[in-house]
């Protein structure tokens, strides 16, 4: 019985919302009209995907990985360009799952995808070559609309706050429906006075978390938020956490926009190592800038009263900080900061306090947009809860008991591991019986004499196989011969990473938080909680895992236990 597994991408530039679904749904056909039996775990989709991403493409790799385990025969697609629109990467996508013994059909074509022959592979990157330069065009095309659009004023992006998108129509089509021309810009005259209050906040001396909590409408902040807003909590333009936030207020108060300009082009989006979208600055000259007066919500004066407040804070940070030279990296100011969250909000935990001594973990969008936002209010020593924490991760790793449910985990996910291995040797073993008897027969067309030269490369092509199949099959032989691990080697492995953490805690900071990196599984949560003598404290809890700890000879992965 055939095993097959489905894979469904729908592009970012894909208008039609249901495309994933039609393809699960006619690839499903497919595999029924092929008899073959769909393996619900492999049904793979990457919605709004890029044919160019191949890092941050969650249902390919789960794709390859089923393949890799041979948990499926086949991958049904509704053509190759599904797997992907970059040439090379995509070419080597579908060599890794012929290599793992997995087929490729393509059902709107109704054929398989063959790499068999030199013939198969150029028809294969033709086509492949063909649907990256049409995506090379579209982008092209859609960065041409963009620009014709920026120069005349319209809207190019999103929404921004302080102005309204109005679509423009231009006639009816045939079934009289209006034809969207562009969308143009109008200043919404509510937020416009949101955005004056803004600047006279920053102009008359407020810091940027002040205003962000004044914004949310922080009862500790009353007196600002009525003489600036009202009293009035304002919606934020943001979704999310759904709050202003220092940093965004920052970007609005930077934002030549509110003077009536409008700047287009500073960014363009590349492909880099199998990545999209990565934001890259383009050239002064390749920017556009349009005067828009009609735009324009802030004057000159209070743009420069605005904008020399945000001069003398960062000259004052650089001053505080010790780093007028850009480029110089902070050290770190705690072992936990930037790992962990609060348990009452999500947001980050972060450091309050200029002296070392005085250090404290808070909640940062407790302190940064106010209690309407979050209602932890416990600041707590870094350095004490620093201690604890080290000291409860050796206490939960280095004990007996959980050293030896470290080693069955290990024990396991080795023995699983020599299983795939010797699967795959199996199938390799299948394909180098194939593979020679294919060079037997080329062999006796060669020695009957007058071959032609596309007889004597499919012959090369086939001996080039068979050494890599051979040198596949020696490096998991290897594998399959593993000895029993030793128990306490895995022991002596993890206490020598575990045990100098305290040491590293009290004198090498980089180091400390290098090493918990590896053995925190997500996020470390701090949540308030009272003692039994009604005193406040955090209670730390994080899941530890030593998949980045055990070396991979040894163990491909492993976690110690959900509670430790």
């Amino acid at each position: 019985m055939i095993r097959a597994a489905l894979y469904a991408r729908k592009s970012t530039e894909d208008p039609q919302a249901d495309s994933v679904l039609r393809q699960v749904a006619h690839g499903r056909e497919a595999a029924a009209r092929l008899q073959a039996v769909v393996v619900e775990e492999f049904v793979c989709v990457d919605d709004g995907v890029s044919g160019a991403e191949f890092t941050n493409r969650p249902g390919l790799l789960r794709l390859l990985a089923g393949a890799r385990r041979r948990a499926f025969d086949l991958v049904v697609v509704s053509e190759p360009s599904r797997l992907g629109r970059d040439r090379l990467r995509t070419e080597l996508v579908m060599q890794d799952l012929r290599e793992a013994g997995v087929g490729i059909f393509a059902y709107l074509s109704n054929e398989e995808v063959r790499l068999d022959t030199p013939e198969h592979r150029f028809a294969l990157a033709a086509r492949a070559f063909s649907d990256e330069l049409e995506r090379e065009k579209a982008r092209q095309r859609t960065r041409d609309a963009l620009l014709a659009k920026a120069r005349r004023g319209f809207v190019t992006g999103g929404v921004v706050f302080g102005y309204r998108n109005v679509p423009v129509f231009s006639g009816v089509d045939s079934s009289g429906n209006p034809i969207r021309s562009h969308v143009s810009l109008e200043i919404d005259p509510e937020q416009a006075e949101v955005v004056r209050a803004i600047f006279r906040m920053r102009a008359d001396g407020y810091g940027l978390r002040k205003i962000a909590r004044a914004l949310n409408g922080d009862p500790f902040c009353t007196a600002e938020s009525t003489r600036y807003f009202g009293g009035q909590r304002i919606a934020s333009p943001r979704k999310g956490s759904g709050s202003w936030a220092p940093g965004g207020v920052q970007a609005m108060l930077k934002s030549a926009r509110y003077l009536g300009q409008i700047t287009w082009g500073r960014f363009k989006n590349t492909d880099r190592a199998g990545r999209t979208r990565l934001r890259t600055r383009q050239a002064p000259a390749a920017v556009v800038k349009v005067d828009a007066p009609q735009l324009r919500i802030i004057d000159d004066a209070l743009w420069r009263a605005a904008r020399l407040m945000d001069r003398c804070a960062d000259n004052e940070a650089d001053r505080r900080s010790g780093r007028a030279q850009a480029g110089t990296p902070p050290a770190p100011a705690s072992l936990l900061s930037g790992l962990s969250v609060c348990g009452l909000c999500g947001g980050p935990i972060a450091i309050a306090g200029s002296h070392k001594r005085d250090r404290c973990y808070g909640c940062s969008y407790r302190r940064n947009r106010g209690a309407t936002v979050c209602e932890n209010t416990l600041y707590e020593s870094v350095r004490i809860v620093d201690r604890r924490v080290v000291e409860e991760i050796q206490a939960a790793i280095l004990v007996p008991e959980v050293r030896r449910v470290i080693f069955e985990r290990a024990t396991e996910i080795v023995q699983q591991r020599i299983l795939g291995a010797q699967q795959e040797v199996d199938s390799l073993h299948s394909r180098l019986s194939r593979v020679r008897r294919e060079i037997d027969n080329l062999v006796r067309a060669v020695e009957d004499g007058n071959a032609p030269a596309a007889l004597l490369e499919r012959l090369r092509e086939r001996e080039r196989e068979r050494a890599a199949v051979e040198v596949d099959l020696a490096r998991l032989s290897s594998l399959t011969a593993v000895p029993e691990l030793d128990l306490r080697r895995i022991e002596r492995l993890v206490t020598k990473f575990v045990e100098p953490l305290g040491e590293m805690l009290r004198s090498d900071l980089v180091a400390a938080r290098a090493a918990l990196r590896k053995l925190i599984a997500n996020r470390v949560v701090f949540t308030p909680t009272a003692t039994e003598n009604g005193d406040r404290t955090y209670l730390v809890e994080a899941k530890l895992t030593l998949e980045r700890v055990i070396p991979a000879p040894a163990v491909n992965s492993g976690s110690v236990p959900d509670g430790i």
